[in-house]
């Protein structure tokens, strides 16, 4: 059986396959089952559907292998403004270019991400081709559910690259391994129309109420609604978009937990503001397979500045290595401010700013200085001791969600603008009242896209949204003009036998450098879509670069 990492590596396989004794590839396998026998029965296709979720999942998330911190939940961040990087300018340079957005063709990040987002698509395809929906509804399902995983990875390919290939099928000559680049339009008519039969086909699984704590750990046909609503606003197709999107919402399945603490953590685990989830669990003999946050770069930085006091476990519960990636900017915390104030209850179970330091019980004894930050630290899908297995930050047992509830009734709302005011301010509205904020009695496009902003900073849409807005160019125009370097030194009055640090007390500045690369921030007529990676462009001939690459 002939596999794949991405289209170039179909090509790869192909001119070595070609060249070789094909006799001396007829080795036979002991205690493995052949593909001859194995696309068969109801449990291979569980089996084939299982590989397929673990690829979504790796691809969103990350994995325990070489690029193991590369994930498109962080790449997405990173190319907004909800995130800075940090540590320095030459830890993980490729992470830092995506941030500036000083891109190239070669930056693995973009490499990775690509070639594992047709991987993807390419176990999709695996599943889709080797069973037959009519033997069974086990595989009717398995095959419905590849269906919208496929449709997933696309929207991902079609929102940050454009004209991708369209690949819908498992390639099998040499010829079809040169794939041009499909038009945007053909690109959305395939997804939609792939997930508009899925719903409607009826073999879906649908969650059972809000207690129903693993309805969202498979593609349901509320995720797939979801996504439709995603496509159908970038299609403009705001009214098919706001009906499917409150058909979710209608569902009754679904709802907002109160403690916004508790999102990204085990204790928000199948809980009901998940529509779709990737799930994990505690396996201590395969610790190293749960992917996920690899904490020990996005964390603070406990390895090397910050020291946590004798009772500082008290006020927290987060691991304490870290190289403090994935600083929070200051106009973010400022918006949150502006909205709902310094005690706000999003903003205090997100952000933290360092002048809290001591009230935590973290101390910084000499003068320090951190690259990238305006002095706040981000506290959002922060890992947690309760998270990681007897404390390894690579084994993540946090459920990672790919469509929350909020970002379904933030699309339903915009979707609804024009012909469905009132049901926009009441969406609206439930989510200011889970935020303790006044109700509003109108609604418009920019106050949408505050409450997106707000509610949800740091989840990876935002780069999608401003780019879908159209608001891209001029939100991100100067976005890494200058590059700050936070200070923070403590005051000499502070007493050494205070191991619990609270009296501490420090003096804070932030200093600027003007950017050096010519291409930095969003550079126009070439930041619209990512370059396609380097390997792709050497062996796929058909393909045609990105503009300005």
């Amino acid at each position: 059986m002939k596999s794949t990492k991405l289209i170039s590596g179909f090509a790869a396989v192909a001119l070595l396959f070609s060249s070789c004794d094909t006799n001396l590839l007829d080795i036979p396998q002991m205690g493995v089952t052949g593909e001859m026998t194995f696309y068969v029965t109801d449990d291979d296709c569980e089996q084939a559907t299982a590989a397929a979720y673990a690829a979504s999942r790796k691809v969103l998330t990350g994995k325990p292998s070489i690029g193991a911190y590369i994930n498109t939940f962080l790449m997405k961040n990173l190319l907004s403004d909800d995130i800075r990087t940090g540590s320095s300018r030459t830890d993980q340079t490729d992470l830092q270019q995506m941030w500036e957005m000083h891109l190239v063709s070669t930056n693995s990040w973009i490499t990775t991400t690509y070639k594992e987002l047709y991987e993807s698509i390419y176990l999709c395809n695996i599943v889709l081709e080797k069973f037959d929906a009519n033997d069974s509804a086990i595989k009717a399902r398995n095959i419905a559910e590849c269906r919208g995983l496929r449709a997933l990875a696309y929207y991902d390919l079609i929102t940050l690259w454009g004209r991708v290939p369209l690949v819908d099928h498992v390639l099998a000559t040499t010829d079809e391994f040169q794939a041009p680049n499909a038009e945007i339009a053909d690109l959305w008519a395939f997804v939609s129309k792939e997930l508009e039969e899925i719903i409607s086909g009826g073999k879906l699984t649908q969650r059972n109420g809000k207690g129903d704590k693993d309805g969202s750990i498979r593609f349901t046909i509320d995720a797939a609604r979801t996504l439709l609503g995603k496509v159908y606003m970038y299609m403009g197709k705001e009214e098919d978009a706001f009906n499917v999107l409150t058909a979710v919402i209608n569902s009754k399945n679904f709802g907002l937990i109160d403690d916004v603490r508790k999102l990204y953590h085990i204790a928000a685990n199948g809980c009901e503001e998940y529509v779709y989830e990737h799930c994990r669990h505690f396996d201590m003999t395969n610790a190293y397979a749960q992917d996920g946050w690899h904490g020990i770069l996005w964390n603070w930085p406990f390895s090397y500045t910050f020291f946590p006091g004798t009772d500082c476990r008290e006020f927290h519960n987060f691991s304490e290595t870290g190289y403090s990636q994935c600083q929070v900017p200051k106009d973010l915390y400022d918006a949150f401010v502006a909205e709902e104030g310094e005690n706000g209850k999003r903003v205090t179970a997100w952000i933290v700013p360092y002048s809290k330091l001591a009230e935590i019980g973290i101390g910084i004894p000499s003068e320090k200085s951190y690259y990238n930050s305006e002095g706040y630290l981000r506290l959002k899908w922060l890992v947690s001791r309760d998270d990681e297995s007897v404390g390894m930050w690579h084994a993540n047992q946090a459920n990672t969600p790919v469509f929350k509830y909020d970002d379904v009734l933030l699309l339903a709302a915009e979707a609804g603008l024009k012909n469905h005011k009132q049901d926009a301010i009441n969406y609206v509205n439930e989510l200011r009242a889970r935020a303790g904020l006044a109700p509003i009695s109108d609604i418009n496009l920019d106050i949408i896209k505050k409450e997106r902003r707000l509610e949800l900073a740091m989840d990876g849409v935002r780069f999608q949204d401003l780019k879908r807005w159209g608001d891209a160019p001029t939100v991100l125009a100067q976005k890494s003009a200058q590059l700050p370097t936070f200070t923070i030194t403590p005051d000499p009055s502070n007493d050494p036998n205070d191991a619990t640090y609270h009296s501490w007390q420090y003096t804070y500045s932030v200093s600027y450098t003007p950017n050096d690369y010519p291409d930095h921030s969003w550079t126009v007529g070439r930041d619209d879509y990512l370059p396609f990676p380097q390997n792709e462009i050497d062996v796929n001939k058909a393909i045609k670069q990105n503009p300005k690459y």
